[in-house]
């Protein structure tokens, strides 16, 4: 599956880092398809870094930053989070640590489903 960094960044050169971010969208892509079924499976994201998942939905998905709170338009890139709109009125959000809850976590929300939360590897945040 994909490879996992405690930073979210990889040792090399930016070609090697580069190569390897690839690899790992590929894999995604590859494994998945989409993000409907990754998110079937929500352990999924404990086999994957925030950094992995923003590159394979920043080439497929109109990514964004987080529009609310402290980190309210910064982009991943400057230590914010992101949202992606799928599916019709489907959102995943990706929140770093800090803010309001304290530790980093996703977000799926949708009008049938509610709001659940997951930590960093995949487990359901109460």
């Amino acid at each position: 599956m994909g490879m996992k960094a405690n930073s979210g960044l990889f040792l090399g050169t930016q070609g090697a880092m580069k190569y390897q971010l690839n690899i790992q969208m590929f894999g995604l892509k590859k494994d998945y398809g989409s993000l409907e079924n990754f998110l079937q499976n929500p352990s999924n994201f404990g086999k994957y870094t925030p950094l992995s998942l923003y590159e394979w939905l920043k080439s497929d998905y109109g990514v964004k930053p987080l529009s609310v709170g402290s980190l309210k338009g910064v982009p991943f890139e400057k230590g914010g989070g992101f949202k992606v709109v799928y599916g019709g009125d489907k959102l995943l959000q990706y929140h770093p640590e800090g803010g309001h809850h304290k530790v980093a976590y996703y977000k799926i929300s949708s009008g049938k489903t509610g709001i659940h939360r997951y930590d960093l590897n995949g487990k359901e945040l109460k």
